[in-house]
């Protein structure tokens, strides 16, 4: 095991933690021969929940080091990750604003975008991801003539800072795991931005190291998330003399999964949506752990995993985000009642 002390990394804790690990019993009953927990992450207590939480602790622990007085970050409409970070600055009394992209201007107001604004965030509005970085850099340019100390959070909270959120997320599983008496052999998470797989493939190499770590893509290039989790680690690793070893073969990302896109709301999608809900009255979001859920029984059912192996699973949050499907989903329910 690598010796690390997490202490010494500035945090603003913000978080309720640890969050709590359940068992699922009719879920491993139904899949037979895994035993399938859940780490409840939708519970962290900012916002609405979430796990981008946990990166927001650090990042703003690093912003309030180098002085900042603002926080700028970005995202899709639909972003649990601006949310979060919009409240978590918020909270310890730093100005933020964000930029959105990626759905038509004038639609609807999705649910996190409304919160955002009961916040009085400004929000700045463009059409595609690719415009969202430009836009941010020239907010923070705006404030730097001001005199003010901008900080910029990049999408997902997922850089070399951010990290930290999810090396400490394996550190406290760890310690739950041994009061259990329960050795986790898989743990299962829907990837995207790569901030959350590469904070776990080194939390996991820290303080967990006999796990198996699966990121199950929501559907964006896997090339681009694998490239992502390599330069995010090696940039973590050369920050803090780290020589981690970590192969190929332990960035495992999953395209098996992504159904018919990104956002797009199938009958799978509320099947399974529907199917842990009755299991255990857990609802997942449509976008992230939806995904996730349908890979490891998938998986499942494919005999991926060892015969009695526990596996954990990820509940990232952002069960918000079904607001902004409102009509698309009532329209399939109503098809399939």
């Amino acid at each position: 095991m690598i010796d690390f002390d997490l202490t010494k990394i500035p945090r603003e804790g913000i978080c309720t933690l640890p969050t709590p690990i359940q068992y699922m019993p009719r879920l491993s009953k139904y899949l037979q021969d895994v035993n399938v927990y859940v780490k409840r992450d939708d519970l962290t207590g900012i916002a609405l929940g979430g796990n981008k939480n946990r990166k927001v602790e650090y990042l703003l622990g690093d912003a309030l080091k180098k002085g900042a007085d603002t926080i700028i970050t970005e995202g899709t409409l639909t972003s649990n990750h601006c949310l979060q970070a919009a409240a978590g600055a918020a909270k310890i009394g730093l100005n933020c604003e964000i930029v959105l992209s990626d759905a038509p201007i004038g639609e609807k107001i999705p649910m996190n975008l409304l919160f955002t604004k009961l916040l009085g965030i400004k929000v700045h509005r463009v059409k595609t991801s690719a415009e969202r970085k430009t836009k941010m850099l020239e907010i923070a340019s705006h404030f730097e003539k001001k005199g003010d100390v901008p900080y910029i959070i990049p999408s997902g909270g997922s850089d070399k800072i951010g990290i930290f959120g999810y090396i400490n997320f394996f550190k406290e599983i760890a310690l739950q795991s041994e009061k259990m008496g329960i050795n986790f052999e898989y743990f299962i998470h829907g990837t995207g931005s790569a901030g959350t797989q590469a904070g776990s493939i080194v939390g996991k190499k820290i303080f967990y190291p006999n796990l198996e770590v699966i990121g199950i893509n929501a559907g964006y290039k896997k090339e681009k998330i694998v490239m992502k989790i390599k330069s995010i680690i090696n940039e973590f690793a050369l920050d803090n003399s780290l020589n981690l070893k970590i192969n190929d073969s332990e960035i495992i990302v999953l395209d098996d999964f992504i159904g018919e896109g990104y956002e797009i709301i199938s009958d799978e999608i509320l099947e399974t949506v529907r199917l842990i809900a009755n299991l255990e009255g857990i609802f997942l979001d449509p976008v992230y752990n939806v995904k996730a859920m349908i890979g490891l029984i998938g998986l499942a059912k494919k005999n991926y995993f060892t015969k009695g192996s526990n596996i954990l699973f990820l509940h990232s949050g952002g069960n918000q985000a079904f607001c902004h499907f409102v009509e698309p989903v009532l329209e399939k329910l109503n098809k399939n009642l």
